[in-house]
């Protein structure tokens, strides 16, 4: 009967493998917003900004979490199904009813090229344009944040190195009168600028904050001289840190060939070669990623299948955590992939690949084992190495 109706169980399976995946995405890619959580925290609590800004902030930080959980929670879905059928003995009905492991695997098939289709729309496209407006709003964010902390007649000691004092600030205007900046930042030196008009901007392509100041004069005090330097400026340009919330990731401002359009990372590699510029590698390595990610979350997919139907007499757990060391072994492997690749010893697209091919490797050994009705388990593979070489060494 089971073989008669073989788009029911394909059903089922479909049917419990989706909300696991969404159950599982959700959960990921909360752990991993919890870190940018806490460092922009302050900023709402402590600096007054509005709490809608930092949640466009982290709607634009979403695509790049969901590239990074959508695989995991691929590989958790199919997994936690399997378990579950496993554990229930359906695995076990089915096989006796002529049903093999590899016919169950076509709805996890398509799922996981669904999978892979989601990752590859977020890696190529959804994530580097959201990580362009990204740097623009968390400057911006910065700049709001700098906004808040000057006031008129007030001596403001927010920027390190830095003390401001501004006379006058009309509630309707960006620009300032009668503008202070005593700037301490180099060693040996004691800068004091004193300017009639100003106002604060951004500078994007050098991810940096920006006193615009107009007409006064800059007193450069030097300790090893015992001198004054002066100088008279008509307009001149103060730049300042963004401030320590931002600093202290430097995610949030050196994203770089992040932001750059998939179409355009070749090319930006071959003009960097051409220049005789090692730089080409990184982006090759970036180009090779987002391309990998797909592929990586579809083989995570399917190998929940051998891994779920392989550990009931373990439990549930130990075949989570089994899966968990996969995922983990694979971001090891990518890791140190794109670090040899950066450094050039490896080609970018070995670097990138291999961990793939690798995991390929692994699906196809962990189903062709399963559906042979071979062990998978670590320990019963070993057990069942170590009785072969004890047989063979008795046939000597």
């Amino acid at each position: 009967m089971a073989l008669s109706r073989p788009h029911l169980i394909n059903v089922c399976v479909i049917g419990e493998t989706i909300p696991a995946f969404l159950v599982n995405l959700l959960v990921f890619t909360f752990i991993l917003l919890m870190a940018r959580v806490m460092s922009l925290t302050d900023l709402v609590v402590g600096k007054g900004v509005e709490a809608r800004v930092i949640f466009r902030v982290f709607f634009l930080i979403l695509p790049k979490m969901l590239s990074m959980s959508i695989p995991m929670a691929a590989m958790l879905a199919s997994l936690t199904t399997f378990l579950r059928m496993s554990a229930d003995s359906e695995i076990t009905v089915l096989k006796a009813s002529g049903v093999s492991l590899l016919q169950l695997t076509p709805p996890v098939i398509v799922f996981g090229l669904a999978a892979a289709l989601i990752t590859g729309l977020f890696n190529v496209w959804l994530t580097p344009a959201a990580n362009t407006r990204f740097r623009s709003e968390i400057m911006a964010l910065a700049k709001a944040r700098a906004d808040l902390a000057i006031k008129e007649q007030v001596f403001v000691r927010e920027f390190p190195g830095l003390t401001i004092y501004v006379g006058q600030l009309p509630a309707h205007s960006e620009t300032m009168a009668n503008i202070v900046i005593n700037d301490r930042r180099s060693p040996g030196e004691n800068t004091l600028v004193v300017a009639r008009t100003g106002l604060l901007d951004i500078d994007l392509l050098q991810q940096m904050l920006l006193f615009r100041l107009h007409d006064g004069v800059i007193d450069r005090m030097f300790q090893d001289r015992q001198s004054v330097d002066s100088i008279f400026f008509d307009t001149y340009e103060l730049k300042i840190s963004p401030g320590p919330e931002f600093e202290g990731n430097s995610e949030f401002l050196a994203l770089g060939r992040s932001e750059m359009p998939t179409g355009e990372l070749r090319p930006t590699a071959n003009k960097q070669r051409a220049s005789g510029s090692s730089s080409y590698q990184v982006y090759l390595l970036e180009w090779h990623r987002r391309f990998s990610f797909p592929v990586a979350a579809f083989l995570m997919a399917l190998a929940g299948v051998p891994l779920g139907a392989s550990f009931r007499a373990k439990g549930r757990n130990f075949g989570l955590v089994i899966g968990l060391s996969i995922f983990i072994l694979y971001y090891s492997l990518f890791s140190l992939g794109w670090t040899l690749g950066e450094t050039g010893a490896i080609p970018p697209v070995v670097a990138i690949w291999t961990p793939v091919f690798l995991s390929l490797l692994m699906v196809v050994w962990l189903l062709k084992g399963v559906n042979s009705v071979q062990p998978i388990d670590p320990a019963e593979v070993w057990a069942r190495w170590l009785k072969r070489r004890r047989a063979g060494r008795r046939l000597r």
